[in-house]
């Protein structure tokens, strides 16, 4: 019992490593991302960390699988360029005895991961979903700050403001120019601030007493419109889809369904999981055949782990892609993969044991 905990220790150590590294680097992209819509005007500063937060633990889901299929393999490597391996091997411990607290450390990884991608992920997705829309609504308009000019559209609209209230929730003061082909539009007004609307997700500034004037540039025929609000389009949305929403509903309206569109979304939903499942145990398997007889073959062994690994996550995709085209039918889901999989896992572990008896044949004959 004590070699399978340390390889387990091992393993647990490499994954937490590479987790936090993954985390970190996905933590910034994010973050920098989030601050350039920021600096756009699509996203409120004050709700920036609350997203990050949420899209972090979404993140988890793809993060986990892969840190421990990585620390598993890079495990099974130490302990064998380490010679720890002839050591085992020498206490009565076989590669396969390896393979239970594998299999016990991976089912609760990918427990963890169906809490996720099952109840903890369509929440955290519809909060996401809300809070966008929410703060779309409190960001400035369209990243037009206090005291600069601000193109849009190819340059046929500027807009500018002299200040921001103190609630930073309105521009006041506003100028807007926009060009059109046969004429040009100008208008100003006392405060202006952002609306989406809720039905086509089209933002629009909303203008607070103001005056317009419309007309062509040396022209006498002008138009003077006073007003109280007016509303100018800045950005247009595609309508909202359905199949882009169906990832916010939770498991268990789902379950309720019978539209192939919901037993797509419940089998992407449990890929996951099983991916978590299956894929250390492979990565071990791979990791002792790759480097049990020469001890320069680890990089070969990290590479065709790699390519194993995102040849299954890879054709998930596929099959879910080919689900959604009426290819493969929805009651067929993604099983093949996975059993192709699991059969792949199989055969290569009947083969090592194939080899290890072999070889313990070709000794007691010698």
């Amino acid at each position: 019992m004590i070699l399978p905990r340390y390889f387990l220790r091992e393993a647990l150590k490499l994954s937490a490593a590479i987790v936090a590294g993954l985390f970190v680097i996905y933590l910034t992209t994010r973050f920098a991302s989030y601050l350039g819509e920021a600096a756009e005007g699509k996203v409120a500063p004050q709700h920036i960390s609350r997203i990050v937060l949420l899209k972090m633990l979404v993140s988890m889901k793809d993060l986990l699988p892969m840190s421990l299929f990585l620390g598993v393999y890079g495990a099974a490597v130490r302990i064998q360029l380490n010679s720890e391996w002839t050591a085992m091997r020498a206490a009565g411990l076989t590669h396969q005895q390896l393979l239970r607290p594998t299999l016990t450390m991976t089912l609760a990884a990918a427990i963890i991961v169906g809490l996720i991608t099952l109840v903890v992920g369509p929440r955290a997705e519809l909060t996401l979903q809300e809070l966008r829309e929410q703060t779309e609504n409190e960001a400035t308009i369209a990243g037009v700050k206090a005291g600069r000019f601000r193109a849009f559209s190819g340059g046929s609209q500027v807009f500018y403001a002299e200040s921001l209230s103190p609630d930073e929730h309105y521009l006041e003061q506003t100028f807007v120019r926009s060009e059109r082909r046969s004429r040009d539009d100008v208008m100003r007004a006392q405060r202006a601030h952002i609306e989406t609307d809720p039905t086509s997700r089209d933002r629009f500034a909303i203008f607070e007493n103001g005056t317009s004037w419309a007309g062509r540039p040396g022209a006498l025929d002008f138009v003077v419109t006073d007003f109280e609000r007016y509303a100018l389009r800045i950005e247009n949305r595609e309508p909202t889809q359905f199949g882009a929403h169906i990832g916010f509903l939770f498991t268990s309206e789902l379950l309720r369904h019978d539209d192939p569109a919901y037993a797509i979304e419940l089998q992407w939903r449990l890929a996951l999981p099983l991916c978590t499942l299956l894929g250390p145990p492979l990565a071990l398997l791979i990791a002792v055949g790759t480097t049990s007889s020469r001890r320069g073959n680890w990089y070969l062994g990290l590479i065709i782990a790699v390519s194993a690994y995102f040849a299954y996550t890879n054709l998930l995709g596929v099959g879910r892609a080919l689900m959604r085209k009426d290819v493969l039918p929805a009651a067929l889901g993604l099983w093949p993969v996975h059993l192709v999989f699991v059969t792949v896992l199989a055969l290569l572990l009947l083969w090592q044991r194939g080899r290890v008896r072999l070889r313990r044949h070709v000794q007691h004959g010698a």
